[in-house]
């Protein structure tokens, strides 16, 4: 047991020592002049997103965005009614020819009979 209790007091004594390391480390991160300017640039760009959301909600942006899906509906809309008379008009043609052929095809058969 004592071999086991050794390997994990080293190991303890050894995280702590990693860990107080790492907290110096990061203190002095903290003071360098980059994180500073780092911390700084990265307010600036949050203040910026905050006043574009604002300026955005403020705007008359989501009006015409309402306006534009209207639209775009109101457009869809009439497309479908044209496909659907276009659709019609393509059936009765294609009824007409069918209609032909069958005459033909039927006259022909008379003829064979003869």
């Amino acid at each position: 047991m004592k071999k086991t209790d050794d390997f994990f007091d080293k190991t303890k004594e050894m995280a702590d020592k990693s860990e107080a390391k790492l907290g110096e480390t990061f203190e002095k991160v903290k003071k360098s002049e980059a994180y500073s300017k780092i911390t700084e640039a990265m307010e600036q760009v949050g203040d910026i997103v905050e006043k574009k959301i604002v300026e955005i909600r403020e705007s008359d942006i989501p009006g015409q965005v309402e306006k534009l899906r209207d639209k775009a509906e109101t457009q869809t809309e009439r497309m479908i009614e044209q496909a659907k008379a276009y659709g019609s008009i393509i059936a009765s043609d294609l009824d007409e020819v069918i209609a032909s052929l069958k005459e033909k095809l039927s006259g022909d058969e008379s003829k064979k009979n003869l």
